[in-house]
């Protein structure tokens, strides 16, 4: 699981994400079973210099294939046949995707449409039926500059085992942020309550009103955010909401699904992409404080 952030700005755009990855182990020394391993890397540059920039939750990576190899592959295809807007960049990043996606997820996408297209299902059909379409599934935030247009722009692009097509991206608006993967801790303290939270009350028989009613008891309770922030604010606001997020898993009864060091990158308009945070390569060596001797 993950927190992933996207804040867009006039200025330009913050991506940022925290660094746990669960991984679903079976072997013949252990009988599965989930891990999580806090140095996985979810915010990539696109190209060795440029302006775009991406950022994921979902599945860690496919099964022969990690996400810096299909980043990298898709930059050589940017660099052979340049895009002439943001649009387009993401409309090809989630064809460029989905080709890769159901060629190697072909037989859980097979498994898949076999259950659903069942009359009835058995107690363990449901929980398998329940695990294909929650845990391949996730998507990419696609953001920066298409030059020589400077105007920052932002996309969303989702995939799933039960889509037939590549996802339409679904830009984002200017100067918002957009969370995805655990959102739940910004959901409650934005808006005093969460998605999960409001479905359950507003489709329990002990609710009385409509799903608008709660919503107009919860509206005072919002906290409201400035609609334009610097740059350097919208640095600090990612920072503070993916920090915040990693803390109330970490105390929480919850499994510590997301955690690790926080990696927050920029794109502006007058600068191409930049690290504001980015682990070295040695990072996960750097907290091994065994004593010898």
């Amino acid at each position: 699981m993950t927190i992933a952030v996207c804040y867009l700005s006039p200025e330009g755009i913050v991506l940022g994400a925290d660094s746990t990855t669960t991984m679903y182990v079976s072997n013949a020394f252990m009988d599965g079973g989930e891990r999580q391993f806090n140095f996985a890397q979810k915010v990539f540059q696109i190209g060795d210099c440029g302006n775009l920039g991406i950022v994921m939750w979902g599945l860690g990576n496919l099964p022969a294939t990690s996400y810096r190899t299909l980043i990298a592959k898709f930059a050589d295809e940017l660099a052979a046949t340049p895009a002439t807007a943001m649009d387009e960049v993401a409309t090809r990043w989630s064809a460029f995707f989905f080709a890769e996606y159901t060629q190697e997820y072909a037989a859980p996408i097979v498994r898949l449409s076999t259950l659903i297209s069942q009359a009835t299902r058995t107690v363990d059909e449901e929980q398998e039926l329940a695990f294909l379409r929650f845990n391949f599934s996730g998507g990419f935030c696609i953001g920066g500059t298409c030059l020589p247009d400077r105007r920052p722009r932002a996309f969303e692009i989702l995939y799933a085992l039960e889509m037939a097509y590549p996802s339409v991206p679904a830009e984002q608006t200017l100067s918002t942020s957009k969370f995805w993967g655990c959102p739940n801790l910004i959901e409650r303290l934005l808006f005093g309550i969460d998605d999960q939270c409001f479905s359950s009350i507003a489709s329990s028989p002990h609710w009385r009103g409509t799903a608008q009613d709660l919503f107009e008891l919860a509206r005072p309770h919002i906290l409201g955010q400035p609609s334009n922030l610097p740059i350097r604010e919208a640095v600090d606001w990612v920072h503070a909401s993916i920090y915040a997020t990693i803390k109330t898993m970490k105390f929480s009864h919850m499994a510590p699904v997301c955690g690790g060091p926080i990696e927050i990158a920029v794109i502006t308009t007058d600068r191409p992409f930049r690290w504001v945070r980015h682990k070295d390569l040695f990072a996960a060596t750097a907290q091994d404080t065994t004593q010898y001797g």
